[in-house]
């Protein structure tokens, strides 16, 4: 059993041995780590092929020269993110409420996919009726505000979320979706100035999208 837990680490408890896990991946930038940077976690005695062939660095596992600065910086990241987990856990929670309901507020007909209280504590995905979230995307970020379509780790895929459609949306509304991260450094104020422009916003997509 492998698990990819990149969105857990340093956000909820994790434990490698209590999930009974047979590999496990974890990365830097998740934890305010650099990018490009990431860990595989294996149980002891376990023996994978190698993705890359030749110098035999990594146990074997991945040849060619490790990037030293960027692994240290990784591990006092983690070593940072794992101490305030808890702390960290409970502002973004709060952070998120807010987030939820500032855009509820100016525009009522949103609904947010998924369980609230067994979540993630950052990630929220509203769904945005008769939207194209392509459309809300570009409008956003062109407010400054910078969010995602879809779900995690489908950027550029130009078919809808097959996590989404598993949670029960229809193939329209997965293209009416975004997902805002929240993190600890994120700020009251910053949810606030989403919350000045998401109804025009949101007005102008519906216009050009074209849904019904």
């Amino acid at each position: 059993m492998h698990s990819d837990c990149v969105q857990s680490f340093g956000k909820v408890d994790l434990s490698f041995k209590k999930l009974g896990l047979t590999a496990a991946t974890i990365s830097a930038h998740k934890v305010g780590g650099p990018l490009g940077v990431a860990a595989l976690i294996l149980k002891r005695g376990l023996d994978i092929e190698p993705i890359l062939h030749g110098g035999g660095q990594e146990r074997d596992i991945r040849s060619g020269t490790f990037n030293a600065p960027s692994i240290v910086a990784f591990a006092a990241a983690a070593k940072e993110s794992v101490a305030a987990a808890n702390d960290r856990s409970v502002t973004v929670r709060k952070l998120k409420q807010e987030l939820i309901q500032t855009i509820k507020k100016n525009v009522p007909e949103i609904w947010v996919n998924g369980d609230q209280e067994k979540s993630l504590p950052g990630i929220v995905s509203t769904t945005f009726p008769k939207t194209d979230s392509e459309g809300l995307l570009l409008l956003l970020d062109g407010e400054g505000i910078a969010c995602s379509t879809g779900s995690a780790c489908s950027a550029g895929v130009q078919r809808p979320s097959h996590v989404l459609l598993a949670m029960g949306l229809s193939e329209d509304e997965t293209t009416s979706t975004l997902r805002f991260s929240l993190s600890h450094s994120n700020t009251i104020t910053e949810i606030a100035k989403l919350g000045a422009v998401i109804a025009s916003v949101v007005a102008r997509s519906k216009a050009a999208s074209g849904k019904k």
